[in-house]
């Protein structure tokens, strides 16, 4: 599947996206980046407690964070920054990839529960930013419905709800090429099929 979509910029998304953008968007010439390697992962099976970012995994989404762990690090580069929200499920969904890869966490406040797209955008471009135009790999560890909304929206370029299974870490490609972006769907991680 390959799909292209423009540059992520404001001009491009609907005006009701608009309004939520925060911090302001800056100048971002994401066509000098190469290749992106960008796993969406919703964060593991969650108790059903509050408060809601105090949310501890289940022993069940224990098992499959560590069973997606094990397959996502095996994909990863020396070039890798995983970004997750400020909750403790996605804390919790991290770790095991975080001690496997000896990888440093990022602690995102854009990708808290009841994120907007537009806010998640924005993170996405500050930690492409950060990859200085070269290669790297991008681990964003998060929350429905944004990730489903991120997969959407980088690989059609449409609004929508898609669906993502709890522990599931989504690999698009981002690849620059005279001037347009293209993002492509190379796999998911299940976490009853890895």
């Amino acid at each position: 599947m390959s799909l292209r979509s423009p540059a992520l910029d404001a001009s491009r998304m609907p005006y009701d996206r608009i309004l939520h953008l925060h911090p302001p968007r800056r100048s971002l010439n994401l066509a000098a980046v190469q290749t992106i390697n960008l796993f969406l992962w919703r964060h593991a099976e969650a108790e059903d407690t509050s408060p809601d970012l105090a949310r501890p995994l289940t022993a069940r989404g224990q098992r499959d964070a560590s069973r997606v762990a094990k397959a996502l690090a095996r994909q990863l580069d020396d070039n890798t920054r995983v970004v997750i929200s400020p909750s403790a499920r996605t804390r919790e969904t991290a770790a095991p990839l975080i001690a496997r890869a000896s990888l440093p966490l990022e602690i995102d406040d854009r990708l808290a529960p009841g994120a907007h797209l537009g806010a998640v955008l924005d993170a996405l471009e500050s930690s492409i930013a950060e990859c200085n135009g070269d290669a790297c790999s991008l681990v964003m560890v998060g929350h429905q419905p944004w990730v489903g909304q991120m997969a959407g929206r980088l690989l059609t370029n449409q609004n929508g709800d898609w669906s993502v299974k709890k522990a599931a870490a989504w690999w698009l490609v981002r690849r620059s090429r005279d001037g347009s972006t293209e993002w492509t769907l190379r796999s998911v991680l299940d976490p009853d099929l890895v």
